[in-house]
């Protein structure tokens, strides 16, 4: 083999390494700390842990967690999903829209509606409240107000409150003490994803 054929071997070879490793790169990756999505899309459903996309550390449990949207304030909750996970349990909610959705996410004391402030009964030791900023007013179609789910792992009760001057209101019971958490993003359709680590394993 002549020498400019093998340099020409090792090139190709190089290069096509270079795009297998880059395949799927970001996907299932955690949204920057300023709450731009990852690259690609993942399935947060699957329960396993090779395929259920990779968020960030989880933080202090008392710390709060908030970042801004981006895009347009058009966002309109489709779905809302919960899922219990090896180590965590995981809460979706799914939008349509051009936007990517903002997070505020801390325990609260009581169980209370954004705008009227009423209390609102809720299954569960703790209260997670997680606002999902970027929100339109809702259209029809959209996914229907209030509702509860669960349970699903140590999440006892999930309450979807509903919208309030761009936010999207979601209530979490938690069974047990007040436990770390954390919140990214996920595109392709627009996501916020919420892990509670699940200090029972």
């Amino acid at each position: 083999m002549t020498p400019r054929l093998r340099a020409a071997l090792s090139a190709t070879l190089g290069a096509l390494l270079l795009t297998a490793c880059g395949t799927g790169a970001g996907h299932g990756s955690a949204a920057s700390s300023a709450g731009g999505p990852p690259t690609g899309p993942a399935d947060e459903r699957s329960t396993s842990p090779s395929t259920a996309p990779e968020g960030p550390p989880f933080g202090p449990p008392g710390d709060a967690q908030d970042a801004r949207p981006s895009g347009e304030w058009d966002l309109q909750l489709e779905d809302v999903r919960l899922g219990d996970h090896d180590g965590f349990d995981r809460v979706v909610l799914e939008f349509s829209g051009t936007g990517t959705p903002g997070w505020g996410v801390n325990h609260v004391e009581r169980a209370r509606a954004e705008g009227s402030g009423e209390a609102v009964a809720l299954g569960g030791d703790r209260v997670l409240n997680v606002s999902a900023s970027g929100t339109g007013l809702p259209e029809e179609g959209s996914f229907e107000v209030p509702r509860r789910l669960g349970p699903a792992g140590d999440i006892a009760d999930v309450h979807v409150i509903g919208w309030f001057e761009g936010y999207t209101q979601v209530l979490v019971g938690l069974e047990g003490d007040e436990r770390p958490f954390r919140v990214f993003g996920l595109a392709d359709p627009p996501r916020l994803v919420v892990d509670v680590l699940d200090v029972s394993d």
